[in-house]
């Protein structure tokens, strides 16, 4: 065979390889990129849907309850606030609210521990923080290592005095 038809064939395959694999990564490419268009499509729907049943909610909730007089004001509590504090009868939410009324006092309520307990993970999960517990561990490591040092030498002075008390 003539080796300069064999290159040629050879160089043909690769090329035809090259071809075929840039075809199924561009196939590959699109069908992905459709799917998370699909996928991006029907979670903008979904938060279409979500902010349009807040709405809904909030226009629920924004109805002044007739019976509450405007002074008053709700105190969310917890079972730890009740087992640390006696209760008394002004500080407890009445006992008949509404479906909605209690739906509502029961989202606030998640949602502001929710939202404080993130406020907390955020600050100390900052670099500020972060820094400031590696200083502070470093600081308590040299001080440990300070400290077995010190002992270090006072068992050793101590093993010394012995042994020259019982040489004696």
């Amino acid at each position: 065979m003539n080796p300069l038809l064999v290159a040629t064939a050879v160089l043909a395959a690769v090329a035809a390889v090259a071809v075929v694999g840039l075809l199924v990564a561009v196939a590959t490419s699109v069908s992905g990129r459709r799917r998370l268009e699909g996928e991006l499509r029907t979670s903008r729907e979904s938060v279409e849907r979500l902010r349009a049943r807040v709405e809904e909610l909030s226009r629920a909730v924004d109805v002044p309850d007739p019976q509450r007089a405007p002074d008053q004001e709700f105190v969310i509590t917890s079972l730890a606030d009740e087992l640390a504090a006696p209760a008394d009868e002004d500080s407890r939410p009445p006992a008949d609210l509404s479906g909605p009324a209690f739906a509502s006092l029961a989202a606030r309520e998640s949602l502001i521990r929710v939202v404080s307990l993130g406020h907390g993970v955020r600050r100390a999960l900052s670099a500020e923080s972060r820094n400031r517990i590696r200083f502070e561990v470093g600081r308590e490591i040299r001080r440990a290592r300070k400290l077995r040092r010190r002992e270090l030498k006072e068992a050793r002075r101590h093993l010394r005095a012995q042994s020259l008390q019982e040489a004696q």
